[in-house]
């Protein structure tokens, strides 16, 4: 009898052990998990005119994280946008990007965009909004319903102070809507943007920016400060 009980109590510390352990490991993750990071994204796009109402676009950029010490991704965009009027557009662009893993391999990644695109004066200032459906999916495998996917709605308002000859203030809050398969939809990520364009004559579009993104919906939310530095040749 003696012996049961002593087999018991064994069970029962053994049992306790396991649980604190898990409960130190669970309570160490959370006190290492990373909450806030600075980003640079750093690119250079041209684009051309090929009609009236047809513009396509060729871009490439680089995105640094862990406060800008460690390569994140890169990527090559192309787009095409056609003008319905002076007020909206319609744009799709694919990216193929590379995505640089804690191991030090990279994992292809493709991303298509279709955007619906509103463009409005008032005064001095001008009014953006953009409407854009996004898809990602590993490798190439755009079209396939069986590989896994990142989907996401995301709406942007942009207001741009217009008094200035070559230099133009903005700013811009875009709000991230996540959709996964048999899931309700939500809003994951909250961007907001505050910077310049600047236009010197016939060199094309110097575009600098700082701001932050923001996760939503969760009990330790990471915010990634983004700074951008990007150039634009059109012709």
């Amino acid at each position: 009898m003696n012996k049961s009980k002593t087999n018991i109590h064994n069970f029962a510390v053994s049992i306790l052990i396991i649980v604190l352990v898990l409960l130190g490991k669970t309570t160490f993750a959370q006190e290492v998990k990373v909450v806030q990071d600075l980003n640079l994204w750093s690119g250079v796009a041209l684009e051309k005119s090929i009609s009236k109402d047809w513009t396509i676009s060729v871009k490439q950029e680089v995105r640094f994280e862990k406060d800008i010490s460690q390569l994140n991704n890169f990527f090559t965009q192309a787009g095409l946008e056609y003008d319905i009027n002076k007020n909206f557009s319609l744009e799709g662009k694919y990216r193929y990007i590379r995505n640089h893993k804690s191991d030090g391999s990279y994992e292809n990644n493709s991303r298509y965009t279709a955007d619906l695109k509103y463009k409005g004066k008032i005064n001095r200032f001008t009014i953006y909004y953009r409407l854009r459906y996004q898809k990602e999916v590993e490798s190439m495998h755009i079209f396939s319903r069986m590989e896994p996917y990142e989907k996401y709605l995301r709406h942007r308002i942009t207001l741009n102070y217009n008094d200035f000859k070559r230099i133009k203030p903005y700013i811009s809050t875009e709000i991230f809507q996540h959709y996964e398969l048999y899931e309700f939809s939500y809003y994951d990520q909250l961007r907001i943007l505050a910077g310049i364009r600047y236009e010197p004559k016939n060199i094309g579009q110097f575009n600098f920016a700082y701001g932050f993104n923001q996760e939503l919906n969760t009990v330790l939310p990471y915010t990634c400060f983004l700074l951008k530095i990007n150039y634009t040749y059109k012709f």
